[in-house]
């Protein structure tokens, strides 16, 4: 019994353990639940300032953002942030936090990007890949939209959470050849519907850095998020509220056929989850609004006409008028903070390249400074060992002739002592042969003497012999 209670109680301790693990190891909170709004929010008086809502077939209502033609969702005005639902879009747009957070993205080749709403909140609706060195990343469209290859957008991956992840954009030509050689992110919640993106632990081992999970915070008012406090305050009003907010309004919106004013509404909200794209082009008011949606996008988005009677048409007719006008000013100085923002952006990349120019002409400046030193040392190196060799040179031909004087002057020297040698022996042969003549000449006159002094004495032959003996 004590072991029996022994191991569970190690089971115990040991998965409690793995659990703690695994929640240190993802970063992860638990996701906390969208504000509840007391007031009604609606998309369309939140939006209608920022750009402009029409009735597109098959989907109601859409709204086309004022954000100029080089607009992309998820891609322009704003980059990632690692938070407690995993990687989170942070636009810079005041109305990011509808058009980003809710509902899905389609291209229409004339009129651009349009946005479908929903009332389902999410980190960022996108698909995600990875694969070689890159992530990417895709508005999710309707569900029977396939999103064009040349709007995926990829970065390196250790470029993933930077703050100025548009300067780091893959030229879309590339897409066709990456998609191949990459994979779909399958690291979905919220029933498969959102997914948290790249793993933070591989982002980390990419970027060489820790990544500090931001948790969401609701914020109470519409407007571009911030983070302070390590929060990322954005307004998440819920799909309550949403609903509140668009029951009443009287859809007034430009037909995407043929520019007409649509007051009558078709909508049958039955979807969950994802848009579908059925043919709707029945401009009158058969309402069939069962909202079984649990949370997802709306197909119709619609809103109830309301018939003003004859007294009041000239009141409405006034307060369209000075709405559309105060909205027409807000766009206008919308459009204008906006076009100063991006002038600013691309004041600021501009300002960077022209730093990285500078610098980069720096070095190159330095690099070529410090090899022209190097070559002129090498140079002056090389001249001073060809001047050493020459030296070299000079003094050991200089010994060379020192030692061949030296020798031809001895050899000189011998040639002087042997003839003065000879000469001397040549002189002492003559002085002997002199000697001897004269010692043969004086034998010869001896005799003569001798004999001339003996025929008068006898006694003188005696010494003539003595004197030619000796």
């Amino acid at each position: 019994m004590n072991r029996l209670i022994k191991n569970t109680g190690l089971s115990l301790l040991l998965i409690s353990f793995f659990l703690g693990s695994c929640a240190s190891t993802y970063s992860a909170y638990s996701p906390g639940p969208q504000v509840q709004v007391g007031a009604s929010i609606s998309f369309y008086d939140e939006l209608s300032p920022y750009g402009r809502w029409m009735n597109y077939p098959g989907y109601n209502q859409v709204w086309i953002p004022n954000a100029g033609a080089d607009f992309r969702p998820y891609y322009t005005g704003g980059h990632w942030v690692y938070t407690d639902y995993g990687w989170t879009w942070m636009s810079d747009y005041s109305w990011g936090w509808a058009a980003f957070h809710y509902g899905r993205w389609m291209f229409d080749g004339m009129y651009g990007w349009m946005w479908i709403p929903g009332n389902e909140w999410g980190p960022a609706w996108v698909d995600w890949r990875s694969g070689g060195d890159y992530y990417g990343w895709a508005p999710m469209g309707p569900s029977s939209y396939h999103m064009p290859t040349s709007y995926w957008a990829f970065v390196p991956r250790r470029y993933i959470g930077s703050r100025q992840i548009n300067n780091y954009y893959i030229n879309n030509s590339r897409n066709t050849t990456i998609i191949n050689n990459t994979t779909i992110i399958n690291n979905n919640y919220g029933n498969g519907r959102i997914s948290r993106g790249p793993n933070v632990r591989e982002v980390e081992r990419y970027t060489g850095s820790n990544v500090r999970p931001v948790r969401v915070a609701n914020s109470d008012r519409p407007g571009a998020g911030r983070i302070q406090n390590n929060q990322l305050q954005i307004f998440r009003p819920d799909a309550s509220s949403l609903n509140r907010g668009d029951a009443g309004r009287p859809s007034r919106v430009v037909n995407g056929n043929n520019g007409n004013i649509n007051n009558g509404n078709n909508g049958n909200n039955n979807n969950s989850g994802r848009v579908s794209r059925e043919p709707n082009y029945n401009n009158g008011n058969n309402n069939n609004n069962n909202t079984n949606n649990r949370g997802g996008v709306q197909p119709g988005y619609d809103r109830p006409s309301r018939v003003p009677n004859n007294n009041q048409q000239q009141i409405q007719q006034q307060q369209i008028q000075q709405q559309q006008q105060q909205q027409r000013i807000q766009r206008d100085q919308q459009i204008q903070r906006d076009q100063q923002i991006r002038q600013q952006q691309q004041m600021e990349q501009q300002q960077r390249a022209q730093r990285e120019q500078q610098q980069q002409q720096i070095r190159q400046q330095q690099q070529e400074q410090q090899q022209q030193q190097q070559r002129i040392q090498r140079e002056q190196q090389m001249q001073r060992d060809q001047q050493m060799r020459q030296q070299q040179q000079q003094r050991e031909q200089q010994q060379r002739a020192q030692r061949e004087q030296q020798q031809q002057q001895m050899r000189q020297q011998q040639q002087q002592q042997q003839q003065m040698e000879r000469i001397q022996r040549q002189q002492q042969q003559q002085q002997q042969q002199m000697q001897r003549q004269q010692q043969q000449q004086q034998q010869q006159s001896r005799p003569s003497r001798g004999g001339e002094s003996g025929g008068g004495n006898g006694g003188g032959s005696g010494n003539g012999e003595r004197v030619r003996r000796g």
